[in-house]
């Protein structure tokens, strides 16, 4: 019988002044967030979230399978599985409830998180997000990608998600 495996876990760091950015995919990395319903239902989500709990949105994209998303949350006391849970939780039930997908929406769990506090670092996470469709072959430029950020930073012109361009 072999023993037990511990796996070292990193602790969350709900940290006031820092930026999180956020990664979670669908589950079995289906490509689920091709669908614009729910990629409508998941930018409303975000948004109210955002109400919610008292974070902007500094970038994001919405790849097929996965999600990128930069917050700043706004105040002292946050948890970011709080967060999660509510971003993910109702657009999983919608997209259930209208028969586009069978099971579930999203991998179990929250993620990945990395804190972000140094500006060089924001930056540079913002410039990862918006290169990300680019990448993997499915645009030429950041801007032509309709579920990303890069067009209301870039040129200001908001897309679903109001995106704070203050940093």
């Amino acid at each position: 019988m072999q023993p037990e495996r511990k796996y070292k876990r990193r602790e969350a760091r709900d940290v006031p002044g820092h930026s999180h950015m956020l990664t979670f995919s669908t589950r079995k990395r289906s490509p689920h967030l091709l669908n614009e319903q729910i990629c409508l239902w998941l930018a409303g989500s975000i948004t109210k979230a955002g109400a919610t709990h008292g974070f902007t949105v500094l970038a994001y994209v919405f790849m097929p399978d996965h999600v990128h998303l930069l917050i700043r949350p706004s105040r002292e006391t946050y948890k970011i599985a709080d967060i999660l849970k509510s971003i993910k939780q109702g657009v999983s039930r919608r997209a259930l409830n209208a028969g586009l997908i069978q099971d579930v929406l999203w991998e179990p769990g929250g993620g990945h998180d990395r804190n972000i506090f140094a500006e060089e670092s924001r930056a540079n996470a913002i410039n990862y997000i918006h290169l990300n469709p680019v990448r993997k072959g499915l645009c030429s430029d950041m801007i032509e990608y309709r579920w990303s950020s890069a067009r209301a930073i870039l040129l200001e012109d908001e897309g679903e998600i109001e995106v704070d361009r203050s940093w």
